[in-house]
């Protein structure tokens, strides 16, 4: 999903890529990890490559943006959910505001796979709906 941003944000060869990530992040991504990601992206019709001079120079396709955006609203979406929920909790009975940072172990993975699964371009709905589903179930267990 980084990589897939950077290209949204301007065209760039897969080098630029590298040490735009480093830059972000302090890590520098190996090749082998890089262009077999700008290859699955470009299979998924997200962005799109034009080789010049030897150079491949990535740019996002309107499917990228669609995918780019959808990622954003439904982080900015459960991140808020998420906030309200913890300080509702946290406001009315403190003691289980501690339970949820204890397992933050729990929560954490959730949160990550729901943003890998809108990254690679399921609906949001179908995660909404599932995530629906879970908090029922969960609400059954009181």
């Amino acid at each position: 999903m980084a990589m897939l941003k950077i290209i949204s944000e301007n065209k760039a060869t897969g080098y630029e890529i590298i040490q735009k990530v480093n830059g972000l992040t302090g890590e520098k991504p190996s090749t082998g990890s890089i262009y077999p990601l700008l290859k699955a992206m470009a299979n998924q019709g997200w962005i799109k490559g034009t080789t010049a001079n030897g150079k491949t120079t990535y740019e996002i396709t309107d499917s990228g943006k669609q995918v780019v955006q959808a990622h954003s609203s439904m982080k900015d979406y459960y991140a808020q959910k998420i906030s309200g929920s913890i300080s509702l909790a946290h406001g009315t009975f403190s003691d289980l505001h501690v339970a949820l940072i204890d397992n933050s172990n729990l929560v954490n993975p959730v949160a990550s796979e729901v943003a890998s699964l809108l990254a690679h371009g399921v609906a949001p709905e179908k995660v909404n709906a599932i995530l629906s589903k879970t908090l029922a179930a969960l609400q059954k267990l009181e």
